[in-house]
């Protein structure tokens, strides 16, 4: 578990700054040494995988850098993807669940179970031709 709260804003940067890792083609070991002293090894790896801290402003120029991407484009590819993830969250907080959507009515089941015995409904699927094998005996 993460001892650091992470904000949608730390969540898109970690994506970005994951994706320009990645499109680099550089290992976290070639990364660290492009970047030097600002950030190391372990970081690199920290920083890609998610673990730890979010990714500093400090890491964030130093890995643009290395990566020949420039920053403030970059920033503000994260700034629109953490306005969408934003966007994602309330709408799926507003969904209902499932659980809330479908409703079950003891009556109602009540009632179909007693046409079902008296045989006013039948199951479609019994009656189908398609979910048997030919024989007539066993299902497919």
């Amino acid at each position: 578990m993460k001892k650091f709260s992470w904000s949608v804003l730390d969540q898109a940067a970690y994506r970005k700054v994951t994706q320009l890792i990645k499109q680099s083609g550089y290992s976290d070991r070639t990364m660290a040494a492009k970047i030097g002293d600002i950030v190391s090894y372990n970081r690199i790896r920290d920083i890609r995988l998610g673990l730890k801290a979010p990714v500093r402003m400090s890491e964030y120029l130093a890995i643009c850098d290395a990566c020949g991407a420039d920053p403030v484009q970059t920033l503000r590819e994260i700034i629109t993807e953490a306005r969408h993830m934003e966007l994602e969250q309330q709408t799926a907080t507003t969904k209902k669940p499932a659980s809330e959507r479908l409703v079950v009515d003891d009556e109602r089941v009540r009632m179909t179970l007693e046409k079902l015995h008296r045989g006013d409904v039948d199951i479609v699927a019994l009656e189908d031709e398609h979910k048997f094998d030919g024989d007539g005996d066993d299902p497919a």
